[in-house]
Formats: structure tokens, sequence, C-alpha cells
């Protein structure tokens, strides 16, 4: 046999000696997090009105529903005795202001002493606060709206004798409105301001709302283990209402990572790890399992993009054997799309 038949020999036992495998290449992925949570509604400000003083109700001049805007009466007190101390304290400030100038006109002549006028000054300063003191418990006599916003079920009606404590009525503020849910705290690190949410109402159930993270709390319930979060959601066509229940979906974006079918991870004493096949032979390859999602895995390490990963004929490989590609395996490319995880 001459040298060329032996080269050819030697090199088809080669190739017999090569392992038949089949790959798929690894893609670049992102390793986010789709959460499902249940949310409740509750209003951008809330309140529930109380007066700022006792006494009989004369009037309510609103209906549960009304919109109203910041100052606007609401309920009005019987106030007849703080009318009358208003105009006694003006009248009592009209006389202090006319002594007082008439004293004035005399200053310097030694008609009236120093002392006297000085009194008299005195006693117009305490005739100014005495009419802004009346002033203000007429005041106190209304109740206002102490925001845009829209009012409840009145609680009380004309003639009724109402207390500091006894309450009125209540007023939200309902767009935008705010949406309270927890998130585990594992996911803590991957929040922030301004990312999108969105969320359905099981009695609106064709409508998709969407608002933005406002507000993460700063500690973390030690109990559940969880964050409380508020997304504030635009409400102009006033659908939602504080306290109804949300399904909310927040997805959360993950380290980079490479997603490879599950196939092709393989575990040992080491731990995980890949078979990718570089210049036609075997290299084993470590690979951190970071999700598992529908038959695929993400993993990071020292894995190349594109890079072919052996999906079968993984049992019959050693570092640095020679491998025969039979065929890739299909590209099912199911849109990468985010694991789901449900919030508590």
């Amino acid at each position: 046999m001459d040298d060329s038949s032996a080269t050819q020999t030697e090199n088809a036992t080669q190739v017999e000696r090569a392992v038949p495998v089949v790959v798929e290449q690894a893609r670049e992925a992102t390793s986010d997090v789709t959460l499902n949570i249940l949310g409740s509604a509750l209003a951008s400000k809330s309140v529930v009105v109380f007066p700022a003083a006792a006494g009989e109700v004369e009037k309510v001049l609103f209906q549960a529903g009304d919109r109203v805007k910041t100052g606007q009466l609401l309920v009005q007190l019987v106030d007849r005795r703080e009318v009358l101390a208003e105009k006694q304290a003006a009248v009592q400030l009209e006389a202090a202001g006319r002594l007082l100038k008439r004293y004035q006109r005399t200053e310097g002549t030694g008609a009236v002493s120093a002392t006297v006028i000085d009194d008299a000054r005195i006693a117009y300063r305490q005739a100014e606060l005495a009419l802004a003191q009346a002033k203000e418990q007429l005041r106190d006599r209304t109740v206002r709206a102490a925001f845009d916003g829209v009012v409840g079920i009145a609680l009380i009606d004309p003639g009724d004798r109402v207390a500091l404590d006894t309450p009125l009525t209540t007023l939200d503020l309902r767009s935008p409105l705010m949406v309270e849910f927890p998130v585990p705290e594992q996911f803590l690190t991957r929040l922030k301001v301004g990312q999108p949410v969105s969320m359905q109402n099981i009695s609106l159930a064709e409508r998709v709302f969407t608002g933005k993270i406002q507000y993460i709390d700063s500690r973390v319930d030690e109990l559940l283990r969880t964050v409380k979060v508020h997304a504030a959601v635009p409400n102009t066509d006033d659908l939602l209402r504080p306290g109804m229940s949300l399904d909310l979906k927040l997805t959360l974006q993950g380290e980079p990572a490479l997603i490879v079918p599950e196939l092709a991870v393989q575990w040992s004493r080491e731990g995980s790890h890949v078979w990718a096949v570089r210049n036609g032979t075997s290299v084993k390859v470590p690979a951190r399992v970071v999700q598992r999602r529908e038959g695929r895995v993400l993993v990071t390490g020292q894995l190349r993009p594109g890079e072919p990963v052996v999906v079968e004929g993984v049992q019959r490989l050693r570092p640095g054997r020679a491998v025969k590609i039979l065929q890739a395996a299909p590209q099912t490319n199911p849109q990468l799309q985010p694991a789901k995880a449900s919030g508590t």
C-alpha cells in the first residue's frame, strides 16, 4: 500500500471516530421576568372631610359624585353669632383707629402724653387682632374642598349637630389613580421608578390600563418579604375607582444571557455546563443556569453568542474529542418571551 492510500485510510478512520452530534446555536437573550400581581386602586389624594368647628348644619351644597374645585364650598354651618362678632370687631377697630389718629395729630404738642398715645397704638393693634380672630371663626363655619376631586356620599343633613370629630363626606382625586401592589424582595434591585405596568379589572375585561411606577417603599415587609410599590395610572375616563382590585403584569429586565435548549445543559460535580463545538472538537464550557423557559434555559458563562452547542450525542463527548455535525436542530425561536412569576 502506497503512502497516499495509507493517508486516506487514516483520515477515514479519524472521520469514523468523530462523534456524531446534533447542535443548535446559542442565542442572545435577557432573563426578563413577568410578574402577575394583584393590586389595589387608591386615590392619588384622599381625605375624610371634618368640620373646623362644632355647630348646626345649615346647608349641604354637594351630592355624591360631584366634581369639585379647590376652595369650593361644601357645607355651611349656622354662623349668625360669628357674623355679629365680626361686625362688632370691625366697629371696635374703626373706633380705635379714629382715636389713634386724633392722638397722633397732637403728638409733640404736649396736649396728650406719649404714654396715652402708646396705649392707643396698642389698643388699635389689639382691635386688629380681634377682627382677624372674628374672621377666622366665621371662616370656620364653612367647609371647603381642600383640592380638586370627587366627593362621596354626604354623611350629614341640614339641621344636624356636628362636632370636630364628625365626618361629613370623603374627597378623592381619581386622576391619576394610584395602584398599590407588593413585589417579592428578590426582584427589588430590578425595580425602577418609571417602569411601565399593565393592568386589568374583572369588570372591565376588555380594557387594558397602562401606568408607571411612581413610588417604591424604602422598607421590605419582614413577614411577607415583599416591598410595597405604587404605580400612577391615567384615569381620564374615570372608569377606575379607589378600592378596585386590579390584575397587574410587570416585566422586569434581567441580566444579559444566552439561551440554549434544555437538553444541552449537563451536570457534573463542578456544576452545570454545555458542550460547545469549536474547530471541529468538543469543548466543555461552564454555564450557570439563570432561568428556565419552556424547554429552554438561559445561561451565563464563557459561551459565545452564535456558538453551536450539542443537543444530541452528549453522552460520548470528552474534552477535545472530534465531532461530526449531522444536522442543526430546528430553530423554533419562541419569541424569547419573559418568564412568568406570580407575586404574593
